[in-house]
């Protein structure tokens, strides 16, 4: 069994890497080739708990998580969690890895992913990113490999200055950012939008990863209903557990074009802009990210072997 570290995981999932693992988890799922049942949803001392499983012909993996928000006064990742790797066939465990760092990987490389199917090309002139949590941190490691990016703006609630400055960014208030970038990334656990359309430009990609309950949104009506595509990662995931889907559906206001991403992949299907994916997180990402890194930590004789 390998140990595989939270940086053992930075090191064999390179950008490149962590994005030809979700597309190739996505177009699996929307081809039916992974099978995943619903996760499990608990509330645990009034916390958000995630268990997540699926299986391929060749890899199960579960996948336990949380969103703790009180963590940030504690000074740790809001986001914990742990994922098993396993054999189909023999039912050993593969590996074990940093569930947290995971899901940042893959939740970036995933709008990642988007915004280059929606764009056409590796170059963003403008990249927006709402939050400075580790999920923006991540978003901007993953996206700053893989894209030429001439310009990024920042925006959050507190921490975007520092964000900033690592980074070589700007730290902007979200009206100029919402304004001049032509592809946000929406990292925040706000349950109020703030995506809004008013003040996005006639040409824009969002991919936004939060509000992950019925209830809650980060994109805006208005911003709904200026875009002209609106992929997810899974109709079934997001038609349950998100606001910024459930709620444009029963109001009527969702664009024609709606397709799941691994359905664009597969089909070959021309996003048309401006652009919206909303992604929850589907175990399929979880599995085949976790696969791909267990893969090259074998080939490149990385982690702990127990």
């Amino acid at each position: 069994m390998l140990i595989l570290s939270q940086k053992d995981l930075e090191e064999v999932l390179t950008a490149d890497i962590a994005v030809n693992a979700v597309k190739e988890a996505f177009s699996l799922y929307s081809a039916g080739k992974v099978s995943q049942p619903p996760r499990q949803v608990l509330t645990v001392k009034g916390n958000w708990w995630g268990i997540m499983p699926s299986f391929t012909d060749f890899s199960y993996s579960t996948k336990i998580v949380n969103v703790i928000p009180q963590n940030k006064e504690r000074g740790i990742p809001t986001v914990q969690g742990i994922v098993i790797l396993m054999s189909p066939d023999t039912g050993e465990v593969l590996a074990v890895m940093d569930g947290s760092v995971l899901t940042a990987i893959r939740t970036s490389a995933a709008s990642v992913l988007s915004a280059e199917i929606a764009l056409q090309r590796k170059k963003i002139e403008t990249l927006g990113v709402i939050g400075a949590g580790m999920e923006a941190r991540y978003h901007l490691k993953i996206a700053l490999k893989y894209f030429s990016v001439s310009r990024v703006l920042i925006n959050a609630r507190k921490s975007h200055y520092q964000l900033a400055k690592e980074f070589g960014a700007e730290a902007v208030e979200l009206e100029k950012l919402l304004k001049e970038s032509n592809v946000i990334f929406a990292t925040t656990s706000s349950d109020k939008p703030v995506v809004i359309g008013k003040y996005l430009s006639e040409d824009f990609h969002v991919s936004s990863i939060g509000a992950h309950t019925p209830t809650a949104r980060e994109i805006d009506d208005d911003a709904v209903k200026k875009a002209k595509t609106y992929l997810v990662d899974s109709m079934e995931a997001v038609s349950r557990e998100t606001g910024d889907y459930i709620q444009p559906k029963e109001k009527g206001i969702l664009p024609k074009e709606v397709y799941e991403i691994g359905e664009v992949i597969n089909k070959g299907i021309k996003v048309q802009r401006p652009s919206i994916f909303k992604t929850v997180g589907i175990a399929a990402q979880d599995n085949l990210t976790a696969y791909t890194a267990y893969k090259e930590a074998i080939k490149r004789g990385i982690g702990i072997q127990v």
